[in-house]
Order: C-alpha cells, then structure tokens, then sequence
C-alpha cells in the first residue's frame, strides 16, 4: 500500500488491457488479461533459490488477437521485462511511455557515437600492428605473396606474348598431312 492505494500486479484483473512492448521489432501491441492466478512462488525459484529474494508473481494469461500467452508478472511491480521474448509489459501507460524514451535516448546517444565508431574501426588494423609484432609479420608475408602472384602473372603474361611471336597461329594451308 502506498498512500492508501494498491501498487503493482495486485492491482491487475481479467478484462484489463496490459501494453507489451516488444523490444525486438520496436512496437507495441495492446493486450487482453484473459486469466489471473493467486500470487506463488516463480517457477524459477523452484529450481533456482535465488530467485525467491525477488518475491511473488501471479500468472496472467493475456490474448492479443488470435495470440494467448501466459506470463509470471511480479505481484509488487508496475511492469515486467521478459528478456527471452523481448517484452517490456505494463498495464500502465506512463511506464511504456518512459520506456520507449528510454530507449529513444540511448538509440540517439548510440548513433551521436557512431563517427567515433566508424573512426576506431578504422584505426584499430594500424594499431593492432603497432603492438603486435606476430600480426605485423603475418601483414607483412602476405603482402610479399601478393607481391609475387602479381609479378607470377605479369611474368606469365609476358611469356605468352613471346610464344606468340615466336609461334604465329597455324596457318592451315601450311599444315601438310602426314599418311
């Protein structure tokens, strides 16, 4: 109780309208409690004793058009984050609301990085070099391969203009037939 209100998932029953916002494609789709359980234990917390520090949840069965799921929500919290799916879910507005900024603010912190980025990417083959004497040597035999596959195929280039020269195309009226 806060201020004489019920916090968190108690508040949520059958009928209501949940918001998942799915992380994965960035949308948000509205969704029908269809079913709500007594709040237990996690099923994690069966085969994992540190999850039962995190409380009790209660099951919500939700439909979102020919889609139903059923979800753990924790019975003291306003929204819930299901990583394996990529939903953040709420039934408050506010709480997708600060979350989509959230995630707005870090996309735009991400891409204000993105020139230092593109510059390290480009920067980090020199330096690598700079510090490693193994790669360097590495670079350095396989320019030298390059070097003489180029010289190989110039050199054969070559060799194929002189066998020209020195053999010109059969003339057919030249060749005589042995018998």
């Amino acid at each position: 109780m806060f201020n004489g209100f019920q916090q968190g998932a108690s508040q949520i029953a059958q009928g209501m309208t949940l918001y998942i916002l799915n992380r994965k494609d960035f949308s948000i789709t509205p969704a029908t409690v269809t079913s709500v359980s007594q709040p237990h234990m996690s099923k994690a917390a069966q085969t994992n004793p540190a999850f039962v520090m995190q409380g009790f949840v209660i099951d919500l069965t939700v439909t979102s058009g020919n889609d139903t799921t059923t979800i753990e929500f924790p019975v003291n919290s306003v929204s819930a984050s299901y990583e394996d799916k990529g939903w953040f879910v709420s039934p408050d507005r506010l709480a997708i609301t600060r979350e989509v900024e959230n995630m707005d603010a870090r996309s735009k912190q991400h891409l204000a990085q993105n020139s230092w980025h593109e510059m390290v990417v480009q920067k980090a083959p020199s330096l690598l070099l700079q510090v490693n004497p193994e790669k360097q040597a590495e670079v350095s035999q396989m320019q030298k391969i390059t070097d003489l596959e180029n010289k190989l195929a110039e050199m054969n280039g070559k060799f194929d203009q002189i066998l020209a020269g020195m053999f010109p195309a059969q003339n057919p009226a030249i060749v005589t037939k042995e018998e």
